[in-house]
Order: C-alpha cells, then structure tokens, then sequence
C-alpha cells in the first residue's frame, strides 16, 4: 500500500499537531519506557541470579553425587580385594610380612586411600598398612565393628561408611568403609577396612569453577556427616552465615547405591551480593539511554521539518522494492519447478541404476552356475555359497527397485522371500521353514544389507547342516521388536545342534556353522549393521540351535556411527 494512502487512512490529530509537541510527547513516553525497563530489567536479572544459584547448586549436587558414588564405589571394590586376600573362613588372618606388602600394592596403586586395616572377631588389629609391624589396636567399640558384628544391619548390607573419625593410631580425620570377612555361618571373624582421605575429595571439590560462596556436604542416610567443606570467592563469609543461619539455596541429592546423600548449599547474601554489582550497570545504561532520549529528540526536530521530502523518497524506496518482489518471486518460482523435474529425474535415474545392479547381477549368477557345473564338487560348494550371497543381495536391488522409498525397503517382506527362495533351492532334507514377522520394518538400504546377508547365512546354514543324518525338521525365522524402538531377529532349528565345546568342534570340521566363514561373516556383518549376535546350543534345553540378532533403531545406529 502506499505511502500516502496509509497516510490518509491515520489519526487526523496526530498530523495536526505541531511537530515539536509531538517529539517532546515521545520522548516522554521514551523516558519512562526506560525507567520501567530498566526497573524490570533488574527485577528479572534478580530472579535469574537466584535461579542461576538454583541451578548451580542443582548441577554441583549431581557432580558431587557422582564423584561419591565412584569414590565409594573403587573403594569398595578395594575393600572387597581386601576381603578376599583375608582368605577364607576357616584360614587364619594374614599378618607376615608377604600379606602385608600385598595389601601395601593395594594402597599404592590408588591415591586417595591412605590405609588398610584388618581386625579379628575382638576387635585388635592384626595387619595394617601404617607400619610392619602392626600397631596395637582394638576397635571393638567402634560404630563399624559393632554394626559389622551385629550382622550389618545398620550398614545396610555388608558395607559400612562411618562419619569423620580420628584414627587411634594417625590422628588424621578419616572415611572410612568396612566389611565383614568371610566367616562360617553363624560366626563372626573380623573386619576389613580401608581409610579415605578427605584431602583427596576436597582438592577435587576446589576445582569446581563457581562463582559464588558455597557449601558442600556429604551425609549418611541416618543425618550422620561424612564430609563438610565451606569453598568460594568469599567461603569465610560463607561459614560465617551459615553459621548465623541466614538463608541458603541448597541442592540435596541421593548417591546412587550407596546410603550417602550430597547437599551442596550457596548463601543468599552471596548472590545478593553479585546482584547488587549489577545495579550499578543497569543505572548507567538508563542514564546512557536518556541521554541518548534528549539528543535523538533535538534531532528529530529539526528533521521533522524535512519529512515530507522524506516520504517522497520512502515512497520511491517502497515502489522500487515491490517491484524487485515481484520480480524475485518469479525468479524462485522457475528456480522450485527447476528443481522438482531434477529430483523427479534423478528418482528416475535410481531407480533405473537399481535395475540395471539387478540384472548385472542376474548376470554374474548366470556365469556362476555355467562355471560351478566345470568344477569338481568342493569347489562348487563355495560357487554355490557365492551364488546364494549374490542372489541375497540381487532381491535387495529388486525389492528397492519396487519400493516407494528409494533408499528404503520393508525388511520383514524381504526376509520371506529370502526364506522362501531358500527353501526351495538350498533344503536337502526337506526340512520345513517357517517366517514369523507379524509387522513391516522399514529399514535403510546401508542397515537392511548387513543384516539380509545375516539372515541368508544362517537360514542357508541350518538348512544344509542342522539335519546332517537326513531326518527333516524344522526351522523358524522370527523378527520381532524389542524394547520401545529396537527389532530382534530370531533364527531357530530343532537339529543337532553346534558342539559343547571347541574340541567337539574339531571333529566336526565340515560344519560351517561353527568354524566356517558363514559365522566370521556373520559377526562381521553385525558389527557393520550395529547388531549383536548371541547364539543358544540347546535353547530352553531342547534340540537345536538358536541364533538371536539384536538390532538397534536406525537412529541410533547412526548416532553410534557418527
């Protein structure tokens, strides 16, 4: 619309009004837009401050709630090695020199931990990694030893995390975790235990990159502290009001597998703080913008004295530029039919390469079968096994050929008449061959490859080697989903199944299915596709064998790839 016709269409008062009125209207209007603007500018900045406090805490807790659960968990796993080196129940506890350097390898090969200890069922230290020989010691009022006497009741299980203690013998504050030893039923032989140092955690928590005071807490279920560091830029204001009970944005979170909670907590005041800096900023960009406001009015006063001979040139601008759109429309509209005969010819083209692949093909098969029937029978053997992989992946070309979706097929369509072409030219036994895919699969043509080649292996195999003694059975093909997005491929037969064990299956030599190249290429072609292959004996201790192939969706497999 032009210019003048909008102008005609406005509020008559508006162009009636001198033109310095109307610049002084605006920038009032501009003056208290940016007095409320900057009002709600640091109102907002306030709440994102405490939400951004909020969400630091959040994301430290999961960090700390981390950290502790595979600091408790290597720790355990340390404590077990220690359990086990114990011996067993019946073996008296190792205390020579040759028990002591091995659980001495233990405490250093990990850095955090700082002892091992090993108590009897009274509680008296019988090896220690401290010092050859070890100290004189007895625990037996400890929370660990009676709670692991007591039958581990309060350890929730066999292992015990006790709160900070001062060890006896290094008078150094200590973590520590401990397990019963192994004990006949019934009795009580003593107690493993391995001591953390809290230095090692807390060097890990000063490296978290926050930007305020805050604090850091590890606690057992029962409210028992295990670990209390107060860090930041200001950590000593920090201790101080959280000392005096001033409010705190805390994050409290459950370690995983492991009776231990991780809160960390950041002062109000601290964030408070920060925002307040902030004010200053927001001051200046309203002063800034004022300023701003009263020079951008004397200017429009003296441009206000030229906006007629503007409007002109706008409305010249306005012309000009309607005109280039409709020129430029035209231009994209030719460029979109362009490209829609270029996709229709190249669709054209691929389906036309997916023929031509077919019949090559149909051709090498035909050159095959002329040169298998010139040579002796061990060698048309594998002509045969080569046949077969071609003519698997020449219905592959055919199926896409048909297909809608150039790069897609229907697998669970293409997995019958894989089966039913093999049946009838690979069965020697007459064995009966049964497909179970009740849903389509729409796959990849890169994915659906692997896995056809997969499927013709161990079709091909059961049926020329489940029923070696000539007795027909059966065999079943299932495709299944799994889970909410994968598919499962299930090749079953009630033959004679794979050998027990590889020397069976030296005796066996000409059973492909265990030492042949259609297993190697079938796990070659599953890690291609992204699959794994499991494989049955006697599935459900019945006859047989049974091949499980378990597929990923195509996103994630590409996901995987990338």
């Amino acid at each position: 619309m032009p210019l003048r016709a909008l102008r005609s269409k406005g509020s008559p008062l508006l162009y009636r009004m001198p033109g310095s009125a109307l610049v002084l209207m605006v920038c009032a209007v501009a003056l208290l837009l940016t007095l409320g603007l900057s009002a709600s500018f640091a109102l907002r900045d306030r709440s994102a401050a405490l939400q951004h406090a909020q969400d630091t805490a959040g994301n430290a807790s999961l960090l700390v709630a981390e950290h502790a659960a595979r600091l408790v968990e290597t720790s355990d796993l340390i404590l077990k090695q220690a359990v086990q080196l114990a011996g067993p129940a019946d073996a008296p506890l190792p205390s020579d020199r040759a028990g002591w350097e091995r659980y001495a390898a233990l405490v250093r090969g990990t850095p955090y931990l700082v002892s091992i200890w090993l108590f009897d069922a009274e509680g008296n230290a019988v090896l220690s990694t401290r010092r050859f020989p070890t100290p004189a010691m007895n625990v037996a009022d400890r929370d660990y030893f009676v709670a692991q006497r007591a039958g581990g009741s309060e350890a929730g299980g066999n292992l015990f995390i006790t709160a900070l203690d001062t060890n006896r013998y290094s008078q150094e504050p200590l973590i520590l975790l401990a397990r019963p030893l192994a004990a006949a039923p019934g009795q009580f032989r003593g107690v493993a235990l391995v001591a953390v140092s809290p230095r090692y955690v807390r060097d890990i928590y000063k490296s978290f990159d926050f930007d305020y005071a805050r604090s850091i807490t590890l606690r057992r279920t029962d409210g028992t502290v295990l670990l209390h560091e107060t860090q930041g830029p200001d950590a000593t204001d920090s201790a101080a009001a959280e000392a005096a009970g001033e409010p705190e944005i805390s994050a409290l979170r459950r370690v995983d597998s492991v009776p231990v909670t991780a809160e960390v907590a950041i002062p109000v005041s601290s964030v408070m703080e920060r925002w307040h800096g902030q004010l200053w900023t927001y001051i200046s960009y309203a002063l800034a913008a004022l300023a701003a406001v009263s020079v951008v009015g004397g200017m429009a006063l003296q441009r206000a004295r030229r906006e007629r001979q503007a409007e002109s040139a706008l409305q010249h601008a306005y012309d000009t530029l309607e005109e280039r759109v409709h020129q430029r429309t035209a231009e994209l509209e030719q460029t979109n039919a362009q490209l829609e005969t270029a996709v229709t010819d190249k669709e054209v083209l691929l389906k036309e390469v997916q023929h031509r692949v077919k019949n090559n093909l149909q051709v090498i098969c035909s050159l095959l079968r002329l040169q298998a029937a010139r040579i002796d029978e061990p060698a048309r053997r594998a002509f045969d096994e080569s046949l077969r992989r071609i003519q698997c992946m020449s219905l592959m070309q055919e199926l896409l050929y048909r297909s809608d979706q150039p790069a897609r097929i229907d697998f669970a369509d293409y997995l019958r008449q894989l089966c039913d072409g093999l049946v009838r030219s690979t069965n020697p036994t007459g064995a009966r061959l049964t497909v179970n895919a009740p849903q389509p699969w729409s796959l990849d043509v890169d994915q659906a490859t692997p896995l056809a080649l997969i499927a013709s292996e161990l079709v091909s195999n059961a049926l020329l080697h489940a029923f070696p003694l000539g007795h027909p059975g059966t065999i079943t093909v299932e495709l299944l989903p799994e889970g909410e997005e994968g598919m499962r491929m299930v090749v079953r037969d009630d033959g004679t199944g794979l050998p027990p064990d590889p020397s069976a299956a030296q005796g066996r030599a000409n059973d492909k299915r265990q030492n042949g190249l259609g297993l190697v290429l079938v796990r070659a072609l599953a890690q291609q596709a992204g699959a794994a292959v499991t494989m049955d004996r006697q599935p459900d201790g019945g006859p047989g064998t049974r091949f499980i192939v378990s597929v990923p969706t195509l996103a994630k497999t590409q996901t995987k790839a990338a």
